[in-house]
């Protein structure tokens, strides 16, 4: 058990990591001017990032309280699931209408599909673990 409880606390602080170094490189990169369109990338990368920490970090609790997972937990994934589609659809539809230019288009390009990688990684199978979705 102790292996386990390190093994979702390290996948806790790595996509809490991430998010924090995509939240500092986003600084970093307005000395480049990067666009409008990067910004609307780089939020929707952090918000599906900062989902995964937290679903990491409650089922570390979980594990340390030995308590089984809430209705409540449930429901609030199944709503995060739904917004983030709704998000990614309008982002599909936003990025080639305020783009500023093709450098900044195809930045934001791809941050957006990281971030949807990220997405199908948490949502609909976990791409490192082989096993379908956020598994609580």
């Amino acid at each position: 058990m102790n292996n386990l409880k390190k093994i979702l606390l390290n996948l806790f602080i790595g996509e809490l990591s991430a998010a924090c170094m995509f939240i500092y490189v986003y600084i970093l990169s307005d000395l480049i001017t990067v666009g409008i369109v990067n910004l609307i990338a780089f939020l929707y990368l952090i918000f599906i990032l900062l989902q995964g920490s937290m679903y990491w970090f409650y089922k570390y609790r979980l594990l340390v309280k030995r308590k089984p997972h809430g209705p409540k937990a449930v429901k609030f994934l199944s709503g995060l699931r739904q917004l983030n589609m709704i998000v990614l659809i309008l982002i599909i539809i936003i990025i080639p209408i305020i783009k500023s230019n093709y450098k900044d288009l195809l930045f934001a390009v791809g941050l957006f599909l990281f971030g949807t990688i990220e997405y199908i990684n948490y949502y609909w199978y976990r791409l490192s673990y082989g096993k379908s979705g956020f598994n609580i």
